[in-house]
């Protein structure tokens, strides 16, 4: 499948964002704490809804190549597809278990909790069955979960903690509250899906064609002017609640940014302002290595625990890390390429087994 230099993109810069947030918010001596607010307001939520913003839409995009170009049956695909999130979801609890026996004191009930990957996979398993829907009935949808997910955490909040059947629900639903919660995030993935089917239409044009599709349909910078509408209305509503990362105007505020931003980084890239594939060449590398960074990143954490100051020394360590780490992941994507990549490597396991049962039950069925 064709690489669109837009959607990678979005991928590194949310991956860039979580990866040194999480840096200066472990980092940072107790006293310069006040930083990690404005983090909180402006980094994180970009970075949480830009990764599983660029999920939806990278789905979608494989969805409907492989819908085009017909390389395997769309069975295969699906159980590949799926294989490969079930794999994701068991990365993501065993990282939840390592979380609740580092920093929660062996808390069990913590291996239930919606970190990115946890969140993420469940967001791919529940949009599979609806990637054949109308782009409409998933933007309702999805508008609708996003709803459903206000209304069920003020209803649920005040039973947190208890050992009710509504206690439990919100630990199935909100743990923890500020996190990647999955009606959020299943709404934002679903909303990266219908992008996903604009740019896939897009990516099957030659330059003329994509310019003409780009003025004559208007479908995308129609979708650029509502993204700045939606983060408008973030930061409007209950002004300036949408600097308090996890609530309702945060929320909207980092929708509208990651629509209007990859909606206009796609109008660039159409008309060729510059060439993008050389401007955004080291946000690419954090893209492709996205599962990797984000799980290898967590070992940094430790090494300057609470060490480093707001004004000086805490910057000259994150320029140095930007610095040397792009420098290792160019050598990496020119040494050892794809077989580096969490994800790349369980598509091939999940490639593997899916091929192999599929021969298993072809011999069988012809033996009978």
């Amino acid at each position: 499948m064709t690489r669109i230099n837009s959607v990678d993109t979005i991928r590194g810069l949310s991956l860039f964002f979580m990866i040194y947030g999480h840096m200066i918010l472990f980092w940072l001596r107790p006293e310069d704490q006040w930083l990690k607010f404005w983090l909180f307001a402006f980094l994180k939520p970009v970075g949480a809804t830009g990764f599983l913003f660029v999920s939806g839409v990278s789905a979608t995009l494989a969805f409907k190549n492989n819908q085009f170009s017909q390389k395997i049956s769309m069975t295969t695909m699906k159980n590949i597809y799926l294989l490969r999130t079930v794999f994701i979801l068991i990365i993501g609890l065993f990282f939840n278990l390592g979380v609740a026996f580092t920093f929660e004191e062996g808390n069990i009930a913590h291996i239930w909790s919606w970190n990115a990957l946890q969140t993420i996979a469940i967001s791919l398993l529940l949009l599979w069955p609806l990637l054949q829907t109308s782009k409409k009935f998933r933007t309702i949808l999805a508008i609708s979960v996003i709803l459903l997910n206000q209304i069920l955490l003020n209803m649920l909040t005040p039973y947190k903690g208890q050992g009710s059947i509504l206690g439990f629900l919100y630990h199935l639903l909100f743990n923890p509250s500020d996190q990647y919660v999955i009606l959020n995030y299943f709404g934002i993935t679903l909303l990266g899906s219908v992008i996903g089917n604009i740019i896939s239409d897009l990516s099957k044009m030659n330059s003329q064609e994509k310019r003409a599709f780009l003025f004559n349909d208007m479908s995308i910078i129609y979708t650029f002017f509502v993204g700045i509408m939606i983060m408008v209305f973030g930061i409007w509503f209950q002004f300036p609640n949408f600097l308090n990362y996890g609530t309702l105007s945060s929320f909207v505020y980092s929708i509208g940014f990651i629509i209007a931003i990859l909606t206009m980084l796609i109008i660039i890239e159409v008309l060729e302002v510059f060439k993008t594939k050389k401007s955004y060449r080291y946000l690419f590398f954090y893209s492709y290595y996205s599962f990797t960074l984000f799980l290898t990143h967590n070992l940094l954490l430790m090494l300057f625990f609470q060490q480093l100051d707001a004004y000086f020394t805490i910057w000259i360590v994150i320029v140095f890390f930007i610095i040397v780490l792009g420098y290792l992941l160019r050598i990496m994507y020119h040494k050892i390429g794809m077989y580096a990549s969490v994800k790349a490597v369980l598509s091939i396991i999940s490639a593997y087994i899916v091929t192999k049962i599929e021969k298993k039950n072809i011999h069988t069925i012809l033996a009978d």
